[in-house]
């Protein structure tokens, strides 16, 4: 039974509200290429965001602190463009708790490398989805849907549609130049692996990904979180799961989406299958060929 969401059920309709909304946010923010900036800027961006990711309501609803998403966003800054204009690369990390289990699991694992906004100390950060306010904030709403999004899949086949059209407002949102400026990066006019913001939400909106957001509510609910009544059960619905989200794969082989599945997701496949049957393994290896071909190497255990 999905217990997370039928706790989420209960406390809607009887309008009672837990402890926490569902995303608990770290912020660290790195400046090793200063020149031209205070330092003080950037403890105060560091502050600044931390606090407006905890306080911005995303959703109504609210959970237990153990029930929580984590996400940790380390920005990097590449570029200093004037004393308020700035480029950064944003290491982003959500992790859930696997039912049963102290273990969390990598639900999405991204490095995006061209967030250039500008800040000022003393502006407050404001937020809506359907309304463009600055690069930043959309930037930092817009990922926060795609988690939610994502983490809601986890959870129930498909249950991150509200989530996503969230973060479809968001990107309809960008005024033109924005969007479309290779500069800002969101734009999606690009031919194969589309390294852009945009991607994520086209690529789990599009058809061609039903069977990917159904293997990956399969791998988390019904392989995840399964392993610790049943582990063999666990395993063949995680193999299952891949043999979903390689459907995917073949009808999209330049999905970013799947593509960062693939490298979350690798060391924690080798993990759970070295003890596994060898026709699991070797299914899990050749699924893995695809999706992770650069990093084949680790897999070695599973051939």
């Amino acid at each position: 039974m999905n217990y997370r969401f039928l706790f989420i059920f209960i406390l809607s309709s009887i309008g009672y509200q837990s402890f926490s909304q569902e995303i608990a946010f770290t912020v660290k923010v790195n400046t090793p290429t200063l020149q031209v900036a205070d330092p003080a800027i950037f403890k105060n961006f560091e502050k600044s965001v931390t606090e407006f990711l905890n306080n911005q309501r995303f959703t109504d609803i609210e959970v237990k602190d153990e029930e929580r998403i984590k996400v940790s966003l380390n920005f990097n800054l590449v570029k200093e463009q004037s004393e308020k204009d700035f480029i950064f690369s944003i290491a982003i990390l959500a992790v859930r708790p696997v039912y049963g289990t102290n273990y969390e699991t990598v639900i999405f694992q991204y490095i995006d490398d061209k967030a250039l906004f500008s800040y000022e100390p003393g502006n407050a950060l404001i937020f809506n989805p359907n309304s463009y306010n600055d690069n930043l904030t959309s930037i930092l709403g817009y990922y926060a849907y795609i988690i939610l999004g994502l983490d809601r899949d986890s959870f129930a086949d498909k249950g991150g549609d509200a989530m996503y059209a969230h973060a479809q407002s968001v990107l309809g949102s960008l005024p033109t130049g924005i969007s479309n400026g290779d500069d800002y990066g969101w734009s999606a006019n690009k031919a194969g692996l589309n390294k852009s913001r945009a991607s994520f939400i086209e690529n789990l909106l599009s058809p061609k990904l039903n069977d990917f957001r159904i293997g990956f509510y399969e791998y988390h609910r019904q392989g995840l979180d399964m392993a610790s009544s049943n582990v063999e059960d666990s395993r063949k619905n995680i193999v299952n799961a891949m043999k979903s989200i390689e459907k995917s794969y073949d009808s999209y082989v330049n999905s970013l989406m799947i593509n960062v599945f693939g490298l979350n997701k690798g060391n924690e496949l080798v993990q759970i299958f070295k003890p596994a049957p060898k026709n699991e393994k070797q299914d899990i290896y050749k699924i893995m060929s695809k999706l992770d071909p650069a990093g084949l190497q680790k897999f070695i255990d599973l051939r």
